[in-house]
């Protein structure tokens, strides 16, 4: 009876300490603490880049990402954390934790270059200890319920509590807001991975991150790593790999002026990183050496575009250094294969489309879910098309295969996910597009991916600087869009909110879904009093095909709206029908919080 009743106070004493486990609510919280606060740590990098994917947070202070996005496919490096070390609340059986920022996943080469700049270039183990945790439904993988923060502790090996944080919504709004961006003078154009570094250095600085304080270990854990390394010795240093019109690489750099003329020879190498699937070790091969002679510049190389492609940097003060010593200064971001893109999802099933490079030329990956197990027979007629151009018609591409025609992929890093490729001899230049086709006929595109291109094209929250977009900020009108998740429907949304004092509906439909009215003809929208009504007691509806079409939507959406006599209050609902008959609800917003 007394270890019984131990154990249990042992249990109660674990749940109080979980349950208090610290929420930093805002900005001013976050710099109250000394979490990831100096180089080479990474925590303050991903919390930044986080923010830059949530696209809103409703009245309930849901946090939804793009609608891409599936932790479980191992994007953006994100995998399962089972929570062993009990640092985080236990969940219920229908929800997961997933974990990002471990910088040795293949998948983390699509996180942009400042979160991987010090693992890159450093050796001590502080470069990869930071992590960022969220809590999802598995049903619905874009609503995140909950978001923290992390690093190990390296004497243990295991995550530390005592360096564990909440996230609040708030907080990540407050970091996504583009009100503290530099604004470049010189009106030279800069593309959205430029404007999000300099965006994320105001942040660092804000949040008084020091870049002096790494200290290097002359002992490197990697093998043809130069002992003389320091991350604090060359940080105006950017190397960079993008495709050329051919499909080879594109070198571009640039440095501080001092270090041309303190060094008698200068080059930046590209190597060919590949990873052995047993040990995860990098091997390397120099594809190029090129002699650099100014501080900046861009170099067409004569080298096919690959995953794992990356620039290395070479200085050498004397005729000396340079016979005797062969020293890599500063290593570059590694080319992610993929363009820095999630797959697109296949609208009505359970599977995804990424484009990619492989030896210069545009290769076409399926992302197919282990469960959706006869998907070769369902896909029989299903074929992906390549396209040069964004802009070609479906029946204007320039090669094609049928889906079920791909090559399986082994050793592939996600375990809830086969993947297939096909490889094209069409080269991968900016504008390559490719499509999935549900049959022989060329109306429904089920899905197509971003136009390739030089920057990461995930995110759709606003990233130039200037005035907050009104979008990042929390309203009081009305709840955020409850959009439609997967397999069946995920790119339209629907939306509760107020007009006049009455309650009214918006549609958010994606633009690539052209024939919604076609499949949502006998759908409706029913306006209830209360979140308990039955389905068949709402106060009014309107079928979906009625809806006004507005001029304020946006690149990617369309918006439509209906605005009903009914009085907004406490408990109103909306909520979306697949056809005539009450029992087959789509959607259904978060019940109204408040009268406003």
């Amino acid at each position: 009876m007394g270890a019984t009743r131990l154990c249990f106070l042992l249990f109660c004493l674990f749940l109080v300490s979980v349950s208090s486990l610290r929420k930093l609510k805002d900005i001013h919280d976050l710099k109250n603490i000394t979490y990831a606060r100096s180089a080479p740590r990474h925590g303050l990098q991903l919390l930044f880049w986080f923010a830059q994917k949530v696209v809103t947070v409703d009245q309930s202070n849901i946090l939804i990402l793009d609608s891409n996005f599936d932790p479980s496919r191992g994007d953006f490096g994100f995998h399962h954390y089972s929570n062993r070390e009990v640092i985080l609340p236990s969940l219920s059986s229908w929800q997961s934790y997933y974990s990002v920022g471990n910088l040795k996943s293949p998948g983390a080469k699509a996180l942009p270059a400042y979160v991987q700049k010090y693992y890159r270039n450093t050796n001590v183990p502080e470069r990869n200890m930071d992590r960022l945790i969220i809590s999802v439904k598995q049903n619905k993988p874009n609503k995140i319920l909950g978001v923290f923060i992390t690093a190990y502790d390296l004497h243990k090996n295991d995550f530390n509590y005592e360096n564990t944080y909440e996230i609040d919504p708030a907080l990540l709004l407050q970091i996504g807001d583009p009100y503290n961006c530099t604004v470049d003078e010189s009106n030279i154009p800069r593309n959205t991975e430029d404007t999000e570094y300099d965006r994320c250095l105001e942040f660092l600085k804000e949040m008084g991150y020091s870049s002096d304080d790494c200290k290097h270990s002359h002992i490197s854990r990697r093998k043809k790593r130069s002992p003389y390394l320091q991350c604090n010795a060359y940080e105006g240093v950017k190397l960079e790999i993008k495709a050329t019109t051919g499909g080879f690489a594109k070198l571009l750099w640039e440095m501080p002026a001092k270090i041309m003329e303190n060094s008698k020879y200068v080059y930046i190498e590209i190597c060919q990183n590949t990873r052995s699937s047993e040990t995860n070790e990098v091997h390397t091969e120099v594809r190029k050496q090129l002699n650099i002679y100014e501080p900046s510049g861009v170099i067409d190389t004569s080298v096919s575009t690959n995953d794992g492609l990356q620039p290395r940097l070479r200085l050498y003060p004397s005729l000396f250094d340079f016979q005797f010593t062969n020293p890599y200064i500063w290593y570059g971001p590694e080319f992610d294969g993929a363009n820095k893109v999630i797959p697109a999802r296949i609208k009505g099933f359970d599977a995804s489309l990424q484009l990619c490079a492989e030896d210069g030329k545009a290769s076409a990956r399926l992302y197919i879910k282990k469960t959706f197990s006869d998907w070769k027979n369902v896909l029989f007629y299903s074929w992906v098309g390549f396209y040069k151009n964004s802009q070609d018609k479906n029946d204007d591409y320039s090669t094609y295969q049928y889906a079920d025609r791909f090559a399986k992929v082994e050793n592939s890093i996600t375990h809830n996910y086969d993947i297939y490729q096909y490889n094209t001899s069409l080269a991968i230049v900016p504008g390559v597009q490719i499509r999935f086709l549900l049959d022989k006929k060329y109306d429904k595109v089920l899905a197509q991916t971003t136009p390739w291109e030089g920057v990461e094209a995930v995110t759709i929250l606003p990233s130039d600087c200037g005035t907050p977009s009104p979008s990042l900020q929390p309203k009081i009108t009305s709840n955020m869009p409850e959009f439609f998740y997967g397999p069946e429907y995920d790119n339209i949304g629907l939306q509760l909110f107020t007009e006049d004092g009455n309650a009214c509906a918006r549609l958010y439909v994606k633009k690539t879904f052209a024939d919604w009215k076609d499949t949502f003809y006998y759908s409706w929208v029913g306006f209830y009093t209360s979140s308990q009504d039955q389905n068949n007691g709402y106060y009014t509806y309107s079928y979906v095909v009625k809806f006004e079409k507005m001029a304020d939507g946006n690149d990617n959406y369309d918006i439509y709206q209906y605005k009903s006599k009914l009085a907004i209050a406490p408990g109103v609902q909306i909520r979306f029908l697949k056809d005539k008959s009450s029992d087959n609800v789509l959607i259904k917003t978060e019940p109204w919080k408040n009268g406003k």
